[in-house]
């Protein structure tokens, strides 16, 4: 890494956050860190914490908190509202889109360089090796994706017309090791081991494991272009490929696939379901939409530009679950390998 920069990461506790922080902190750069809540600060990082801001990223004076010093800056905006359907739109634009564009004000304040990350949803499923990345919302199917591209497009008009040092990660499905926000994925692995999933879909999406981001992110900030997106991901999979994994580990028996209609069927009931039991729904329509969408997605980008290199989805799925085991987050059953 630049001695000589500081790294600011807004999101600092949140899967994708925490994980590139702590890359950060390994390399011995001095990172600020951007958090809302105290106590997740102690659980994600115990005694090895960051420097700190509390606050929200749509607070301009917090995010100005975060510019001290008076070395040059990189920031990594993580932060955004991640949602399957279930979260409140306004909550999830003002958010992903307001808070993007006070990340890029103060960064054209203090000259920073921008790693934006981003999507794959927010593609639109317009994608290829030579295919440039333009985002458009109007292309895109849900909430998330819409919110996600507007938020792209913030970066890239700056980049044009204000000489922003701006570049894009998008990312696929994350998975491994640092999940302590219960994303999409680590929910399903949780109901699974403990005997809340009856069946699964016959449908996937690209799933890849967020430390070979943080493998390469020394590279991903000194060379990563102004203007220029860079995709991470691996190759296409199926919701019953991770399952696998996980019923070799714990014993369970890997549930029954129904297919893509059937699901989407069901959806509306399954929400409604989870909306009066006070709990996550797993299967919505913005997610059956995400899972059934192209995700052959092009890597040798990013693979040229800085040695990434995905590695096998069942080792990723083996340290995601010993995670959720070691960090007390699931519950094993009775009898287990």
């Amino acid at each position: 890494m630049n001695e000589k920069r500081t790294y600011i990461v807004t999101g600092c506790t949140g899967f994708v956050g925490n994980v590139l922080t702590k890359k950060l902190q390994r390399e011995g750069a001095r990172v600020i860190g951007l958090a809302r809540s105290e106590r997740k600060v102690r659980r994600v990082f115990g005694d090895s914490a960051p420097e700190i801001v509390y606050g929200d990223v749509t607070d301009a004076g917090a995010i100005e908190a975060l510019f001290c010093g008076d070395a040059p800056f990189t920031v990594l905006h993580t932060a955004a509202v991640v949602s399957i359907g279930e979260a409140d739109s306004a909550c999830l634009h003002g958010v992903t889109v307001g808070g993007t564009r006070t990340v890029v004000n103060a960064c054209l304040s203090h000259g920073a360089k921008l790693l934006q990350i981003s999507s794959t949803e927010a593609m639109g499923g317009v994608f290829g090796e030579d295919v440039p990345y333009v985002p458009d919302p109007a292309r895109c199917d849900t909430d998330y994706a819409r919110a996600k591209a507007e938020a792209d497009a913030i970066v890239l008009h700056a980049v044009k017309k204000d000489g922003l040092d701006a570049s894009i990660l998008l990312l696929s499905s994350v998975l491994g090791p640092g999940d302590y926000s219960h994303s999409h994925m680590t929910q399903m692995m949780i109901d699974f081991i403990e005997g809340r999933l009856p069946a699964s879909v016959d449908a996937g999406y690209n799933d890849f494991d967020i430390r070979d981001v943080a493998d390469v992110l020394p590279a991903v900030c000194e060379r990563a272009a102004a203007g220029e997106s860079y995709i991470f991901a691996n190759k296409p999979d199926k919701i019953n490929d991770v399952l696998a994994v996980v019923a070799e580990m714990t014993g369970r028996r890997i549930p029954k696939a129904l297919p893509l209609w059937v699901a989407k069927a069901g959806a509306p009931v399954l929400q409604l379901a989870a909306k009066l039991s006070h709990t996550r729904p797993l299967y919505t329509a913005a997610a059956l939409k995400a899972i059934e969408a192209r995700a052959d997605f092009p890597i040798g980008k990013a693979q040229r530009a800085f040695g990434y290199a995905p590695r096998p989805l069942s080792e990723t799925v083996r340290d995601h679950v010993r995670f959720l085991i070691d960090e007390g987050m699931v519950t094993l059953p009775a009898k287990h390998p």
